[in-house]
């Protein structure tokens, strides 16, 4: 039986299987950011007492910054495929995708109209109106960060 040579199985390297887990990285931070722009990013919520009860919610995509979130975590998940499949400078780009989304998510808290227009009122000790920030909207700043941090690594370890 002929002894194998070293060079009989070609074995990935060590950097590819890298580069395509940074790659998965990506691609999954940007399904976690496509998902976020459909979950509640605000809403009104009443206290009474001690029971809080949501009146109303707002999507992400029931403003113009949730469909932007929406296309950067698409954009993010394509990026991160072409990234694993022909060059690793794709995955370095999704960095882009990432500071769009949360630089749209910073917009959606600083221009809130349709959270504004209705009051904030409270009737003392009994009860309390105010708009909330919901986890529709922290899940996508994390997907946002997360996505801009292994873009920044894919880059970074290419270097």
């Amino acid at each position: 039986m002929p002894e194998p040579t070293p060079h009989s199985a070609p074995r990935p390297h060590r950097t590819s299987v890298a580069g395509a887990l940074r790659a998965a990285g990506v691609i999954a931070a940007g399904f976690v950011l496509a998902v976020a722009a459909l979950l509640p990013w605000a809403g009104l919520t009443a206290e009474f007492g001690v029971i809080d009860a949501s009146l109303t919610t707002v999507r992400g995509v029931d403003e113009g910054p949730g469909w932007v979130v929406l296309g950067a975590g698409i954009a993010a998940m394509l990026l991160g495929v072409l990234g694993a499949t022909r060059n690793w400078l794709f995955t370095g780009l999704a960095i882009l995708p990432g500071a769009v989304a949360a630089f749209a998510l910073a917009m959606f808290l600083a221009d809130p109209r349709d959270l504004v227009s209705r009051l904030d009122f409270q009737v003392s000790g009994l009860l309390r109106v105010h708009p909330t920030v919901q986890y529709g909207w922290f899940a996508g700043l994390l997907a946002s960060v997360a996505l801009a941090v292994l873009a920044c690594a894919a880059l970074l370890r290419r270097r």
